[in-house]
């Protein structure tokens, strides 16, 4: 007979009141609940998986410090408000970097940053693609414009709303609508190109 306490039913806002009132253990509980899901986004932002991670630190430790201040429970959830948060510190971990990272006589730092911006697109995504011909598929959502990819990534993988996802981008429910369908025309687009008729595997 399984322990009721080995199943943690708390809810975020529970949480976020004991994370105010300093509960390391509560904040810990948020990090398990919700860490993987906003490391994910950042990738998607970040210059380096490296960049990334320090985006997700600082995301926990701001929710650490400052109680998660402007949280409203009722426009969108903490794993919305999180994600949003990680997405402002990943833009400018980039914005700084790319203050110091122009190397006009280095063609190859120029490869190697956008090696890294793919490989941060296939941590965030990698998992949750189809087994076969993966590689293919990331290399076609790479080829999106990061608004395109960050709404797929948002809706299709981590299956938030249409409303937190707007609310994690701070734009329009209809933008983000907008963004999708464009999302996926240039995706379906690009599979045509990488999987001609006459060479696509039925499931």
């Amino acid at each position: 007979m399984r322990s009721p306490e080995l199943v943690d039913t708390t809810t975020d806002e529970a949480l976020l009141a004991r994370i105010r009132a300093g509960d390391a253990v509560a904040l810990a509980t948020v990090y398990r609940r919700h860490g993987a899901a906003v490391h994910r986004f950042a990738c998607l932002h970040a210059p380096s998986r490296e960049a990334a991670a320090d985006a997700t630190q600082e995301t926990f430790l701001w929710l650490a410090t400052q109680g998660a201040t402007g949280f409203d429970a009722t426009r969108s959830t903490l794993a919305a408000f999180l994600c949003g948060v990680a997405r402002n510190h990943a833009l400018r971990i980039r914005a700084a970097g790319a203050r110091f990272d122009e190397l006009p006589d280095d063609s190859a730092a120029t490869g190697a940053a956008q090696d890294t911006d793919v490989d941060a697109v296939s941590d965030a995504l990698a998992h949750l693609l189809a087994r076969e011909r993966s590689e293919a598929l990331l290399a076609a959502l790479a080829t999106l414009a990061a608004e395109h990819r960050e709404v797929v990534a948002l809706i299709e993988f981590e299956e938030f709303s249409y409303a937190d996802a707007a609310a994690i981008i701070g734009c329009p429910i209809g933008t983000v609508r907008s963004r999708l369908n464009r999302a996926k025309e240039a995706l379906r687009q690009r599979i045509v190109e990488l999987f001609p008729a006459d060479t696509r595997i039925s499931a």
